[in-house]
């Protein structure tokens, strides 16, 4: 792990700003308190706290090594109390021969020798506050990192879930048309072939942008309109549409194959039952930062309904709560006879 002071400089100016603190007070408590002249007593502070910060950059490759989730209780603090006895006894006595390499006073050497309590003392308790700083550093990376691996497993599963569910539609989709083209080969094989055609222009532009997770709002209508062309076949004249775009609402994002899946819920119910022609609505409009729309078709209350296990709205749903984090984009409301789909897609947002 790297060390922190040569990762991160902030914690370098913290650590360095904090000795010189304690190395000024070090040299008021021996200058104030002790009848020693001045520069004695700012040679011992200068050399001493220099060489706690030298020495205490090493404290790190311990606390490193030495992780609590690792190891008992008492393995961890006999590693520590070994070391702090270790760093103390070092610390005093290379500092010792320092401080008498540029203080010739055998004064000095007497009071340096008395001082050695007090000063095992307060090495022993800055040797502590400095493990706690570095074991709150290793937390502190820790917590960031698994915030990170949080973040990066949330995206590959919110990606693998909208892989998931865009495999979904399109197999059902064409395991409708390909039913719908079997039973037009028997009766009507020259709408069967035209529906074939307009199937492959349909698949090839599907299969074109299958990379993309989302398309403009006319990118996604050229689609629908490809897809009508083929329900036109089968239905004729039953299958009626209309599509209103405000202006605006044109280029707003949506996610690709959004609305394939409501179109062939209302042909489905709506259209396949009916014996009268269906329209299908469509109104695109933009309100504050969502792309509104609305599509609503008519449907005979009194018919049997085909059976089905509603994949595609369900499908629509999921797909918008995974893309934007929210709930509440699908509204789905059945008035007597009319079935309304209201889809909010919201702009601007990043997934």
């Amino acid at each position: 792990m790297t060390h922190p002071f040569v990762a991160n400089r902030r914690f370098l100016v913290i650590y360095l700003s904090v000795l010189i603190v304690i190395g000024i007070g070090i040299f008021l408590v021996l200058a104030l308190n002790n009848p020693v002249p001045w520069w004695f007593a700012f040679t011992d502070s200068f050399v001493n706290i220099v060489l706690f910060g030298g020495m205490g950059l090493g404290v790190w490759y311990m606390v490193v090594y030495t992780d609590p989730d690792e190891m008992t209780r008492l393995q961890f603090l006999g590693n520590h109390i070994a070391a702090a006895l270790i760093f103390i006894s070092l610390w005093l006595f290379v500092g010792g021969v320092i401080v008498h390499l540029f203080v010739q006073s055998p004064t000095y050497y007497g009071f340096y020798e008395n001082s050695y309590p007090g000063r095992a003392w307060t090495c022993m308790l800055l040797y502590v506050l400095l493990v706690l700083f570095y074991y709150l550093i290793v937390y502190y990376r820790n917590f960031r990192e698994k915030v990170e691996r949080t973040a990066q497993l949330e995206s590959m599963v919110k990606e693998s879930e909208l892989k998931a569910l865009k495999s979904q539609i399109n197999p059902h989709f064409l395991f409708n048309s390909l039913n719908s083209i079997a039973s037009l080969t028997m009766t009507r094989p020259e709408r069967a072939r035209e529906m074939v055609v307009c199937l492959s222009e349909f698949m090839r532009y599907s299969l074109k942008s299958r990379n993309e997770d989302k398309v403009s709002l006319n990118q996604e209508l050229h689609n629908i309109e490809l897809y009508l062309k083929i329900e036109k076949v089968r239905f004729g004249s039953k299958l009626k549409y209309h599509i209103d775009v405000e202006e605006a609402a044109g280029e707003s994002i949506v996610p690709n194959l959004i609305l394939q899946p409501v179109f062939e819920n209302a042909i489905k119910y709506g259209v396949y039952e009916a014996i009268e022609p269906v329209e299908i609505r469509l109104k695109a409009v933009v309100a504050a930062e969502f792309l509104v729309l609305d599509i609503e078709n008519d449907f005979d209350p009194e018919a049997v309904p085909t059976k089905g296990e509603g994949v595609g709205l369900r499908n629509i749903g999921s797909r918008l709560r995974v893309m934007y984090g929210r709930s509440g984009l699908l509204d789905i409301e059945k008035r007597m006879n009319t079935f309304h789909v209201h889809m909010k897609i919201p702009q601007g947002e990043v997934d």
